[in-house]
């Protein structure tokens, strides 16, 4: 199962990069509400996200960063950073079995997070898989 390419939009979170690029090693695609499948865009999340507006928050982010992609994006841009993407939500047409995605390429947005619930996936499409 290949992961799709991310574009993330969510310059406050500390995986954010420049370009839209996310530098996370892995994401979680989650429901907003537990326990309730999403019907709509605003109903979905990435989990991982983690502000940064404290160096504590930097740091524990350190934990999930694709660092091979991080140092190679300069010298062969748009093809290293690509993070592993989970996804939970079996309502969106892009889920695939195992909590994959079959999307080539998604979109996470949320410019003015603050937290988690405060983004979403822009790719969410409710729907038969």
């Amino acid at each position: 199962m290949n992961s799709p390419q991310v574009e993330c939009s969510v310059s406050t979170c500390a995986h954010w990069m420049p370009q839209s690029l996310c530098a996370a090693g892995k994401i979680d695609v989650l429901n907003q509400s537990a326990g309730q499948m999403a019907q709509s865009i605003d109903e979905s999340e990435c989990k991982t996200f983690i502000g940064r507006a404290s160096i504590s928050n930097m740091v524990s982010s350190l934990d999930n960063v694709n660092w091979g992609g991080t140092v190679a994006e300069p010298f062969a841009a748009g093809t290293q950073l690509t993070p592993d993407v989970t996804c939970v939500i079996e309502t969106c047409k892009y889920w695939e079995d195992g909590d994959g995605c079959s999307a080539t390429a998604i979109r996470i947005t949320g410019s003015h997070a603050q937290d988690c619930q405060d983004t979403n996936c822009a790719t969410f499409v409710a729907g038969p898989h």
